[in-house]
C-alpha cells in the first residue's frame, strides 16, 4: 500500500520525507525525524505539516518506513481511451 499525501497522521518520532515551501515548484524532498505536528486534522490532501527536529517545517510526501517502489507506483488501474477519443 502506497502513502498518499495527507492520508497517514505522522507521529512525533517518525522519519519522514517533506516537501519545503520552497521547493513546491521542484519537488525536492528533504528527510528527517518529526519533532512536531502542526496540523491538528486526521488528514490534510496536500500533507500534514511538520516541523523537523532540525527546525526545517515542510509537508509530509513520504514516510521512510514505506518501501521506495510503493511511493514510485502510480494508482491502481490504468487509463484507456475510448475509440472515439483517439485523435
Amino acid at each position: 500500500m502506497s502513502y498518499e499525501p495527507g492520508s497517514r497522521k505522522p507521529k512525533v518520532g517518525d522519519k519522514v520525507f517533506v516537501v519545503q515551501k520552497k521547493d513546491y515548484f521542484t519537488g525536492e524532498l528533504t528527510p528527517g525525524i518529526v519533532r512536531d505536528v502542526l496540523t491538528s486534522k486526521e488528514f490534510h490532501p496536500r500533507g500534514h505539516k511538520v516541523r523537523l527536529d532540525t527546525g526545517i517545517i515542510g509537508r509530509v510526501q513520504r514516510f521512510a518506513d514505506e518501501k521506495k517502489e510503493e511511493a514510485l507506483q502510480t494508482p491502481t488501474g490504468t487509463y484507456t481511451p475510448a475509440p472515439d477519443e483517439l485523435v
